[in-house]
């Protein structure tokens, strides 16, 4: 029978191989958070990392990743500047520099490592220690744009994912089926879905995660992003939005200090192999 013997935090840190590859993220997003900060590009720890940070100075003992979320004029400069900021053995890539990857998320990659993840629908993925980037496009305040919008959203992101969304309602599932066996040039579509999505920036005091499956519906006021403070997080100091407890809240629709059920504690990316010293081009070599 399980205690009902209030816990109280900090919460014992992860052990074995989630607290080695908590670490190995933390190690890269030292780089990232320098490289941001000298060339005035602003961020926040998202999602997990957010509520890791203001409820256990660090990691979520079961997560693993970090959340790094801006707004469309940070993550543009950001995409402009990242030939010239990222720091060694570190790169950028998204979709459209890679299309292999199923998401619209981008991704800051320390190629010297190795880390092997099993998605949901049982695919293998071979890369680096990635921590993605999420980006936030204005939301149109008329209903019927937003709509088309978010239509625009499910169809780049089922596009890119090559997998009909499962857990989103019979209708989503049938036309996605329908979307991948009929779409012929998937890049270029997901081009012209993308720059249909951006269209309302600066045209709004709403923002979402257009290019998220599971933040496309949330909308913000995008003055979460007009501020930010350092937080503590393990041995670092990371921005996060000055808006955190707005953020959360209304991300979580619940009271993000309290901790979640121990059958909810779970980690999400399922990493079955790390090796923080081998570069994973080497290992998928090594692996022919």
């Amino acid at each position: 029978m399980e205690s009902n013997e209030k816990e109280t935090l900090p919460l014992a840190k992860a052990t074995g191989l989630l607290r080695q590859l908590q670490l190995a993220y933390l190690a890269l997003m030292k780089k990232i958070d320098k490289a941001f900060r000298e060339n005035g590009i602003n961020y926040t720890l998202g999602a997990g990392s957010a509520i890791g940070a203001i409820v256990h100075k660090g990691f979520i003992p079961w997560d693993d990743d970090i959340d790094v979320l801006m707004d469309r004029d940070n993550y543009d400069k950001f995409l402009s500047l990242k030939d010239k900021i990222l720091p060694e053995n570190v790169i950028f890539k998204d979709y459209f520099s890679d299309n292999s990857l199923n998401v619209l998320l981008g991704k800051i990659v320390d190629t010297s490592t190795t880390m092997i993840t099993v998605d949901q629908y049982g695919r293998k993925t071979v890369s680096g220690v990635a921590i993605d980037v999420s980006c936030f496009d204005s939301v149109p305040e008329n209903k019927i744009k937003r709509k088309f919008q978010w239509l625009n959203s499910i169809k780049a992101l089922i596009l890119v994912n090559g997998v009909a969304p499962q857990n989103h309602g019979k209708l989503i599932k049938i036309y996605g089926n329908f979307l991948l066996k009929t779409t012929k040039n998937k890049p270029k579509k997901v081009k012209k879905l993308v720059e249909k999505i951006k269209k309302y920036n600066g045209k709004s005091n709403m923002v979402a995660e257009m290019l998220y499956l599971g933040g496309n519906k949330i909308y913000f006021d995008k003055d979460m992003f007009s501020s930010f403070i350092d937080v503590e997080f393990e041995d670092a100091s990371f921005m996060i939005t000055a808006k955190y407890d707005y953020y959360l809240r209304k991300r979580y629709q619940r009271d993000y200090t309290v901790l979640p059920p121990k059958d909810k504690r779970l980690s999400w990316h399922n990493c079955i192999y790390l090796d923080v010293n081998t570069p994973f081009k080497d290992y998928k070599e090594n692996e022919i």
